[in-house]
């Protein structure tokens, strides 16, 4: 039952199926009336509810504003979005003014305009930021715009601002698309915008950056895209780093790996192939092997092949996946001769010179 009072008539009690309580959140009305509904939570009151989505079992899963609200929330006061863009201007990408975990703890907030936020980083300008369900911040985008046939993404780009970071991996400036935290408040990763570049100090030395990457709870570097081909030493052998494929919208997982030790754990490549002879003198050769362009049906292209060291072993994922014992096995690389690339989606924003992979 919510208390709910319309202009004219007394306050009744109803029965409202959409939203449900919740300890950290108080309700005091329902949806009798789009623009007069209240809803009283953690973070101040949220009114003038145009529609809302809800879970299975009735609670509030989305909704969006039409009038202002100022929520007080632990990063500062931001203000939902509300304002729906007119003909011609620039769309929010998630047009949702508040998002709901189904305890009725608020997951995330598109803001009307970009705000300055305090993060554990500083004060971060943002469009958009997500929660965990008790409260700490998730992640952080500091643009929220639709990329469509109207909006492309070089006019989004163009309002990206640089920011400046000081980190233990590394100090840099430049333009980023979302930042992810851990409940803690510990940075786990950061996205960059494609045409970015940045320098890491990696445990392997010096690494140019594209896409971003991630750190681990204790801020060691977890993993990160390389922006060319990097030769890393491993225990068997050189091999030439790089993720042709690269995919994905965050860094929060990348080609490059370590552990929290600083160990070179996972990798992937299409310039290393590998040599392996079992005990008894067999010798196999596993490379990263061609497929058929997905640009054109009579082209080819290289798929990367990716190598794990784990406690004893090496775990290759290529055409077939293999898991070789180094007690048994002698592993050894070798540099390839052909590598096939698809030039108009591979070598986007590529820095060219001695590290081109097309070398």
């Amino acid at each position: 039952m919510f208390r709910v009072r319309e202009q004219g008539r007394a306050e009744t009690a109803v029965y409202c199926p959409n939203i449900r309580p919740h300890p950290s959140m108080r309700y005091e009305t329902c949806m009798a009336d789009a623009h007069m509904d209240r809803i009283e939570t953690s973070f101040g009151t949220v009114s003038g509810i145009a529609d809302q989505t809800t879970y299975a079992n009735g609670a509030v899963k989305s909704c969006r504003l039409a009038v202002e609200n100022r929520l007080q929330t632990p990063i500062g006061e931001v203000i939902p979005l509300y304002r729906q863009a007119e003909i011609g201007e620039r769309n929010k990408k998630d047009r949702r003014s508040l998002g709901f975990f189904e305890s009725g703890a608020i997951k995330s907030i598109a803001l009307d305009q970009a705000m300055p936020l305090r993060t554990p980083l500083g004060l971060l300008k943002a469009e958009a930021v997500s929660f965990y369900e008790n409260g700490a911040i998730n992640r952080l985008f500091p643009l929220n715009g639709q990329i469509d046939g109207y909006w492309s993404e070089r006019k989004e780009a163009e309002l990206a601002e640089p920011m400046d970071f000081d980190l233990p991996v590394g100090k840099f400036r430049a333009k980023v698309i979302s930042l992810h935290f851990y409940p803690s408040g510990a940075l786990k990763s950061l996205t960059l915008w494609p045409s970015e570049r940045i320098t890491l100090n990696s445990p392997v030395g010096p690494l140019r950056v594209r896409k971003g990457f991630a750190l681990h709870e204790d801020g060691t570097l977890r993993s990160l895209e390389p922006a060319k081909v990097e030769d890393l030493s491993t225990p068997i052998g050189l091999v030439k780093a790089f993720d042709a494929e690269m995919i994905g919208m965050s860094a929060d997982l990348n080609s490059v790996q370590f552990t929290r030790a600083g160990i070179l754990c996972s990798m992937k490549t299409i310039h290393t192939g590998l040599r392996v002879k079992s005990a008894d003198g067999v010798e196999v050769r596993i490379e990263p092997f061609e497929t058929i362009s997905r640009i054109d049906d009579e082209g080819q292209r290289t798929v990367p092949m990716q190598i794990d060291f784990g406690a004893g072993t090496v775990k290759v994922v290529a055409q077939h996946t293999h898991v070789f014992d180094t007690a048994h096995t002698t592993l050894a690389t070798f540099a390839r001769e052909r590598v096939v690339r698809e030039a108009c989606s591979s070598c986007a924003g590529c820095e060219g010179g001695d590290g081109c992979c097309q070398n």
